[in-house]
C-alpha cells in the first residue's frame, strides 16, 4: 500500500561494496527512512508502487553510503569554527594581523592549527610580539596536533595560577610562552570548562553543519575527560536530537558515565604519548633534532593493565592514543596480553593513530585482533622526505610513518578518521591521501581506501549489520558526490565534492549551485542599499 511517506528516487548511480566501481542500483523506493524497493535498468521498480510517491531526481548523481569520521572531537571541533584558522597561514606578519583583528572583537583569542613549519620565518610567534599585539586579551594558539599551544603573558598568569594549585605545583618561566605535554592537557581542559554554555552549543551546531557538509553521516565522537562529565553529557544530548549518527567514547578512566549510558565503549585520546611535531611522541630512538631526547611516556605498562581489566569487567571497548613505536609497542603488547587473558570473553579493543609501528606492535595487534584508527591525512600534510615527521625523525623513520598498506597486508582491520580540529573533517581529502601515500610502497586502491570511510569503521561499533551500506531494509542515508572518483585521476580525488546529504530520505545538506550564489549574492547588495 502506498503512503504519503514514500519517495521515490531516480537517476542516480547506487555503489556499494565489494566493487564501488560499478552501479549498483539506479532508482529507489524510500518508506518512513528506510529502503524499500530498487531498481536498476531492465528491472525497475513497478510503476504501479512508483505512482503516488513523491518524486526526486537525483540528476546523474553518484551515490555512496554516508561517510564516517572514526575520531573526531567534536566539541572542540566546533569551538575551533569559533576563533581564527590558522592552517594557511604562511608568516608571522599574516599571523599578527589575523590575532589583531580578532582581539578588537573577543576577549578570549583563540587560534587553531598554527603550523611554524608553513611560516616564512620557521618559528612560532614570541612571548613579546603576541603581547604587542593582545597586551590585555587572552591569547591562546593551538598548534596543528593540538599537543601544545603558543600564549602570551595574559594567559600565562591565568595557567600559573591554575598550575600553582594543582598537582603540578609549578610555574611556566618567564620567557616561555609554549606549553605542551601534560601542562598542556591540563590547561586545554581547563580553558574548554570556562567557556559559557551558550557558546559550546552554537559550537556542536558549527560541527554538525561541517559533518553534514562533507557527507559524513556517522562519527565516532572523543570527548572530555576523567575530570569532566558536563561537556561529555552536553554533546551527548545534542546528538539525541540531531541527524548525525553518534557513538560516543568518555576520554576517562571512569567508567561510571559509560556505563550509565549504556555506552560500549570508553576511551579514545587516552594518552600513551603525544605527538611527533610536538616531539611528545615516545620514541626507541631519539629525535634528530634533539640528540639524547625520545619524548614523552604518559602511560606505562601497568597502567594499560589496570585500564583493560576495567574494560574487560565492565565489557567495554578501550581506545588508546599512541603514536611513537615505543608507546605502539607498549600498547600493543598490553592488548595481546588481555587477549591471552580473557580468552573468549576478550572485546577487540582500538588503537588510535598507530603512526609508527614496529612489526612486533602490528604483530601483536592482529594477535589481539585490535581495531586500528588512522588519520589518513597525517601523512598528506606531515609525510614525505621533505615534511614534518622527515624534520623530527629523519627520512627513513619518515617513511615507515602510516603504514596503511602494510597493516592491511597483516590483516588489520582499518578505520578512516581526522581527529578534528587537528586535520579537517574531510573524507575524500582522507581517502585521496590512502591513494596517494607519500611512500609510494603504502599507497592503496580506491576501492579498500573508500571502505575505510564508509564501511569498515562501522565494525569497530557492531554497527555493520544496519549501516555503511545501500540496500534494501537499510537507512536511506546516503552521500551525492560532484564526479565519480573512478573517472579521475588519482591526483584529482581530493578535489571532489559532497554535492548533497540525505539521512533517512531527507535533505541535511545540499550544495549551492552557481546561480543560487549569484543570486544570493545580488540580494544581499540589494538589501543593503
Amino acid at each position: 500500500m502506498i503512503t504519503k511517506k514514500q519517495i521515490y528516487f531516480y537517476n542516480f548511480s547506487a555503489r556499494n561494496l565489494p566493487d564501488f566501481s560499478k552501479t549498483d542500483f539506479d532508482s529507489m523506493i524510500v518508506e518512513n527512512g528506510l529502503i524499500k524497493e530498487i531498481g536498476k535498468y531492465g528491472n525497475s521498480i513497478a510503476d504501479d508502487n512508483i505512482l503516488q510517491c513523491k518524486k526526486i531526481d537525483l540528476k546523474g548523481a553518484i551515490i555512496f553510503p554516508p561517510f564516517v569520521d572514526a575520531h573526531i572531537h567534536f566539541l572542540q571541533t566546533g569551538i575551533s569554527l569559533l576563533g581564527c584558522q590558522l592552517n594557511e597561514v604562511n608568516s608571522l606578519k599574516k599571523l599578527f594581523a589575523l590575532v589583531s583583528e580578532e582581539s578588537k572583537i573577543h576577549n578570549y583569542v583563540f587560534g587553531w592549527n598554527l603550523q611554524e613549519s608553513l611560516l616564512k620565518e620557521k618559528r612560532i610567534p614570541s612571548l613579546k610580539e603576541l603581547d604587542k599585539i593582545c597586551q590585555k586579551k587572552f591569547v591562546w594558539l593551538a598548534r596543528a596536533d593540538l599537543h601544545s599551544a603558543v600564549i602570551n603573558t595574559v594567559t600565562k598568569n591565568w595557567a600559573n595560577k591554575l598550575l600553582q594549585n594543582s598537582e603540578f605545583n609549578t610555574q611556566i618561566n618567564d620567557e616561555c610562552n609554549l606549553i605542551s605535554g601534560e601542562i598542556y592537557n591540563f590547561l586545554s581542559f581547563k580553558l574548554l570548562n570556562e567557556m559559557p554554555q551558550n557558546l559550546k552549543k552554537k559550537a556542536l551546531k558549527l560541527a554538525e553543519e561541517l559533518c553534514f557538509k562533507q557527507g559524513v553521516g556517522t562519527v565516532h565522537a572523543l570527548e572530555g575527560n576523567e575530570n569532566t562529565q558536563d561537556d561529555v553529557i552536553l554533546t551527548a544530548n545534542f546528538f539525541k536530537t540531531s541527524k548525525l549518527n553518534a557513538v560516543i567514547y568518555h576520554q576517562s578512566e571512569d567508567p561510571t558515565l559509560a556505563t550509565s549510558n549504556n555506552w560500549k565503549q570508553i576511551g579514545g585520546c587516552l594518552l600513551v604519548d603525544g605527538s611527533i611535531g610536538s616531539k611528545t611522541a615516545a620514541l626507541n630512538e631519539d629525535y634528530v633534532d634533539t640528540p639524547g631526547y625520545r619524548g614523552n611516556l604518559y602511560r606505562q605498562t601497568e597502567d594499560i593493565i589496570k585500564l583493560l581489566r576495567m574494560a574487560a569487567d565492565n565489557k567495554l571497548q578501550l581506545a588508546m592514543h599512541a603514536i611513537g613505536d615505543k608507546a605502539i609497542d607498549i600498547t600493543a603488547a598490553c592488548y595481546a596480553w588481555a587477549r591471552d587473558t580473557y580468552g573468549n570473553s576478550y572485546h577487540p579493543h582500538r588503537i588510535e593513530h598507530f603512526v609508527l609501528p614496529s612489526f612486533k606492535a602490528i604483530r601483536n595487534a592482529r594477535l589481539s585482533s585490535s581495531f586500528i584508527c588512522i588519520q589518513p591525512a597525517f601523512d598528506y600534510y606531515w609525510g614525505g622526505e621533505n615534511g614534518l615527521y622527515a624534520q623530527k625523525l629523519g627520512k627513513e623513520r619518515a617513511l615507515k610513518c602510516n603504514p596503511f598498506k602494510t597493516l592491511l597486508n597483516s590483516g588489520l582491520i582499518l578505520a578512516g578518521g581526522s581527529d578534528s580540529p587537528v586535520t579537517p573533517i574531510n573524507p575524500i581529502l582522507g581517502i585521496h591521501s590512502l591513494v596517494n601515500h607519500k611512500n609510494p610502497d603504502e599507497q592503496i586502491d580506491l576501492n579498500t581506501a573508500l571502505s575505510i570511510f564508509i564501511s569498515e569503521p562501522h565494525k569497530l561499533t557492531k554497527e555493520s549489520g544496519f549501516k555503511g551500506f545501500l540496500k534494501k531494509g537499510f537507512p536511506a542515508d546516503f552521500v551525492c558526490l560532484s564526479r565519480d572518483p573512478f573517472r579521475v585521476s588519482k591526483s584529482k580525488i581530493k578535489k571532489i565534492c559532497p554535492t548533497a546529504l540525505y539521512i533517512s530520505g531527507e535533505t541535511v545538506y545540499k550544495r549551492n549551485s552557481l546561480f543560487q550564489k549569484l543570486k544570493g549574492f545580488i540580494n544581499k547588495l540589494l538589501n543593503s542599499n
